[in-house]
């Protein structure tokens, strides 16, 4: 009897002419938790789809769980649980609905369910939300709905695709230690992931590029970034006092005072749930406040929203690209709403395709760049008309450590050419690089200061300390 959970062949797909996955042939020992680790592109979305038989092989086969992919993929899909970058929550459905309907997709028994439910609830921690609907979830919250949705059936392998996307360090550790637990059970868990940090909780790894495996390699972090120099102008570009903002009941930013100088990077940390989008949005001229004021670049954020939107850069989680478009065409549609026109326009479009590495890929559609390209490609939108202040929120979510320095190099680039840089991030190490840091928490500001003296304050070794103790001192994060 095997004892391998997984076992590939040869496995391969193509997309055309495009080769996503080349011939991939490697074991994953049962009841392990199993890294399969490379940058964007290198196939890891490719090969877990084809492991949970979501997509058929162009050659080769995998046998997961004693089952053919390549000959029964529906067989395979009773054996595992597949929990993807967007997994399929449905957002106007309660937390227990959720769980219903995956437990009546995967035929859960009714007698079944009661049990599995409440240890479900046990872990993760959701049984007192289970009448609160998916869209009010934060993040994190939503990341342990999808676990317990794809654990429902109580599957004999877990296939998780980059499960710590976009969620705070706090939420991080909880997913791990869920993840952990479900090995311990004896579960087999592949997890797919780009980042050297989580594939050392791993305890074996298979590392992908370029579609196929790298033997001998380490996983191995970029070389860390140089801090950049201050070269902050006297002028204060962000000034907030008392920014508060309600919706209904509920105090999403409360009473939130600060000043970021010309020049600076300032990162603006928090829970999911902290208020950070939520003020960016007021600072963007997005979203009127209820009380407080906010001036940006001398202008007032309630009176003056046009004038400001016209002339900052703001690059949201989302990208705001167009996917539907080339390369070319989400640049000319930009320049055109920023009245970036004539030689101008098509000067400042050559450098965003350069700055980007983006020049011989200009009439390739959006929706097919690689999530780092993508990343770049907004961030030349944003700032064509070369704006004093570039609002970025969440950038870096999802991008591989390489995209991820090479994204950084560019902002201080920018600061050093004197735009102020206003970034929410969710990584540490990306934190430790600005000039100073704001952390929000339950809406309100905790801590704001430069990241040595915070932890100095503090006697911790990291901003993930700074982090985790400031929180929790403040209440913790925000339920749900």
């Amino acid at each position: 009897m095997s004892t391998s959970a997984i076992e590939l062949r040869g496995l391969t797909r193509k997309f055309g002419a495009v080769t996503a996955v080349d011939a991939l042939s490697f074991d994953v020992p049962a009841g392990t938790l199993f890294g399969l680790v490379g940058p964007d592109g290198a196939g890891k979305t490719t090969t877990l789809r084809m492991l949970a038989g979501v997509l058929r092989p162009s050659g080769g086969d995998a046998i997961v769980g004693g089952v053919s992919v390549a000959r029964d993929p529906e067989g395979v899909k009773h054996r595992v649980a597949y929990m993807s970058q967007r997994f399929g929550l449905y957002t106007d459905l309660t937390v227990r609905e959720n769980i219903d309907f995956y437990a009546d997709l995967y035929q859960v028994p009714k007698a079944e369910r009661g049990p599995r439910l409440e240890r479900l609830y046990k872990f993760s921690g959701l049984g007192p939300f289970e009448d609160r609907l998916a869209g009010k979830l934060s993040g994190g919250m939503k990341q342990k709905l999808s676990l317990c949705s794809a654990l429902i059936h109580h599957p004999q392998i877990m296939l998780l695709d980059e499960p710590t996307f976009g969620v705070d360090p706090i939420s991080r550790r909880e997913l791990w230690a869920i993840i952990r637990e479900m090995v311990a059970d004896g579960m087999t868990v592949v997890v797919a992931t780009s980042t050297p940090d989580e594939a050392e909780r791993c305890d074996d790894v298979v590392l992908l590029d370029q579609g196929r495996v790298q033997p001998g390699k380490r996983v191995v972090a970029p070389p860390a970034l140089v801090h950049p120099e201050a070269h902050l102008g006297a002028e204060h570009q962000v000034s907030v006092s008392g920014l508060t903002r309600r919706f209904g009941d509920f105090t999403a930013v409360d009473n939130v005072s600060f000043d970021v100088a010309a020049g600076e990077v300032f990162g603006f940390l928090g829970p999911n749930g902290a208020g950070k989008t939520t003020t960016i949005r007021m600072l963007t001229g997005l979203l009127a406040p209820t009380e407080g004021t906010g001036v940006v670049a001398g202008h007032d954020v309630r009176t003056d929203a046009e004038w400001i939107k016209q002339r900052i850069g703001y690059m949201s989680q989302a990208f705001s690209l167009y996917n539907d478009l080339t390369v070319e065409e989400n640049l000319q549609f930009f320049g055109g709403l920023y009245e970036v026109t004539g030689a101008r326009g098509e000067e400042r479009r050559a450098w965003a395709l350069e700055m980007a590495g983006l020049t011989d890929q200009r009439t390739r559609m959006t929706a097919e760049l690689p999530l780092g390209y993508k990343q770049r490609l907004a961030l030349g939108c944003a700032v064509l008309h070369e704006p004093p202040i570039l609002f970025l929120d969440e950038p870096t979510s999802g991008v591989d450590p390489a995209a991820r320095r090479a994204f950084w190099e560019l902002i201080y680039g920018f600061a050093d050419r004197g735009t102020t840089v206003f970034v929410s991030t969710h990584h540490m190490d990306e934190a430790e690089y600005c000039h100073r840091i704001a952390l929000m928490n339950r809406g309100k500001l905790i801590a704001l200061d430069k990241p040595a003296a915070l932890k100095a304050e503090l006697g911790v070794p990291t901003l993930e300390d700074v982090f985790v103790t400031m929180v929790e001192r403040t209440g913790g994060m925000v339920a749900g």
